[in-house]
């Protein structure tokens, strides 16, 4: 167990432009919503955008679920987060913050959309633009402000899974033993 915390904070875009001219005012549901934001790149440059965040520390995550991405990395950007991006054939990009996935916490639903920093890394990587529900961004109006604060107290999985296989493990033998301790 580890007593840490570490909050972070992230800005959202609140209010946007698009460039068919419309402004769109995002509730916060829109707003935590992963899936309207995408960051596109051309789909020729999806596998050299993967390969620049691999040689920048970012690494294929154990046990992740697969969501149709061609590219699924991650990377701790401040203990106990961890940025995971999802990458795709098409070139679409998404990315959320959550709790590093050492811990039990980490399929709690503590996860966040990440853009501004996602943007700036794959930016300085290749050309991006930002688009909602599909439609490129002009600019942001307005952001809102979330703090995001890590759990008091971090339990990791791996010490409790083995833990719980030994537990398993005694009673199953001890069972079997019973079954068969009669037979000679």
């Amino acid at each position: 167990m580890k007593s840490i915390v570490n909050p972070l904070t992230l800005r959202l875009p609140k209010k946007i432009q698009l460039y068919d001219g419309e402004t769109v005012s995002l509730n916060d549901n829109d707003i935590k919503n992963e899936r309207n934001f995408c960051l596109k790149v051309p789909p020729t440059y999806v596998n050299s955008v993967a390969s620049s965040l691999i040689k920048i520390g970012f690494k294929k995550p154990s046990l992740a679920f697969k969501m149709g991405e061609k590219y699924s990395l991650s990377k701790v950007v401040l203990f106990p987060w961890e940025l995971h991006i999802r990458i795709y054939d098409n070139g679409c990009i998404y990315s959320h913050i959550e709790i590093y996935r050492k811990y039990i916490q980490h399929l709690l639903g503590y996860t966040f959309p990440y853009l501004e920093g996602t943007f700036s890394l794959i930016s300085n990587i290749h050309e991006a633009e930002l688009t909602y529900k599909n439609i490129k961004l002009k600019k942001i109006l307005e952001y809102k402000t979330f703090s995001l604060k890590s759990p008091r107290l971090l339990l990791p999985w791996k010490p409790l899974f083995m833990l719980s296989a030994v537990i398993a493990g005694v009673s199953l033998g001890k069972h079997i033993q019973r079954k068969f301790s009669g037979w000679t």
